[in-house]
């Protein structure tokens, strides 16, 4: 049988003993690398450099924080259309006939602008995978399933292109009415089948509200605090280590640990495991009982 071994992860450690301490250069972008001269330079220059600098992006965590408040489908159509029914025609047409249909194309236009708009405002500020931070990307999968956050992103763009595109196809049909009544079932006619095509694919916008729902309820990992992986099987002492070293009273998160087996093989709980080992700055302490009073040899413990 394979040995499951613990993980204990204590953000804000401060003292490590020196012979125990292992740390593994794990390094993201937000942490700056010295790869130049320590040459000294002009000012003018290395103020340039530093501008430059700062100006690159870089991938960092909290994007999950800063997603937007997605509105249920629902209320999106029910806002849109009571915006829409109080549009009224310019001021100053006396036909009838031009009157009514230059109302009907507005409200179509108004119509289909207050569906998209908000959501081309949520595919603006949800953002895309690849410029995140690899441990967040872990998230996403780990957590949604790979491809489905880009799957119901594409979802809500292309609901909000087929709005514009039918919007735009009623508001000019009712812009060229002969007549007052022509103008005012083309109107009808306009309203239900926008609405008719939003609900089509409404499910996406909820499914987004889902997600983003998720998303915020992630765990927040501060990058500029350091991090302690306590690694060791069952029993050998990682609880007790840190209770003797620590000189205050640190987060400890007990996670189900890792089994020795293929990656293909691991589940979703061991693949977050490596996923913080892999991504985040992370040192490691490797704990061993070698006594073997844990009920596991030495030899399974390595």
């Amino acid at each position: 049988m394979p040995s499951e071994a613990g993980l204990y992860m204590v953000p804000g450690w401060k003292h490590y003993h020196p012979i125990l301490y292992v740390c593994r250069a794990v390094q993201t972008t937000t942490y700056e690398v010295v790869n130049g001269s320590y040459v000294p330079i002009a000012q003018n220059q290395q103020g340039k450099e530093l501008k430059d600098k700062s100006s690159a992006k870089l991938d960092t965590v909290g994007a999950f924080q800063k997603l937007p408040m997605v509105m249920p489908s629902v209320d999106i159509l029910h806002s849109a259309l009571r915006k829409t029914k109080r549009i009224l025609p310019t001021k100053g047409i006396a036909n009838i006939a031009k009157r009514e249909r230059n109302r009907g194309a507005k409200q179509l236009d108004a119509l289909m602008k207050e569906l998209v708009v908000p959501l081309r405002m949520y595919l603006e500020d949800f953002p895309k995978k690849k410029c995140l931070h690899p441990y967040e990307r872990s998230l996403i999968e780990l957590t949604l399933g790979d491809g489905n956050y880009e799957g119901v992103l594409g979802k809500v763009d292309a609901l909000r292109k087929k709005v514009i595109l039918v919007g735009k196809e009623h508001a000019s049909f009712c812009a060229k009415s002969l007549s007052k009544r022509e103008a005012e079932e083309r109107l009808i006619v306009g309203m239900k089948r926008i609405e008719e095509v939003f609900n089509q694919e409404a499910k996406s916008i909820d499914d987004l509200l889902h997600i983003a729902k998720t998303l915020r309820a992630m765990p927040v990992v501060d990058l500029e605090t350091p991090t302690l992986c306590l690694v060791g099987a069952p029993n050998v002492g990682k609880s007790s280590l840190v209770r003797t070293l620590s000189t205050g009273k640190p987060e400890v998160t007990d996670t189900p640990g890792l089994l020795k087996r293929c990656d293909e093989d691991r589940n979703n709980l061991e693949k977050l495991t490596l996923a913080v080992l892999s991504h985040l700055p992370t040192a490691i302490l490797y704990v061993h009982d070698l006594s073997g009073e844990c009920g596991i040899s030495p030899s399974d413990q390595m």
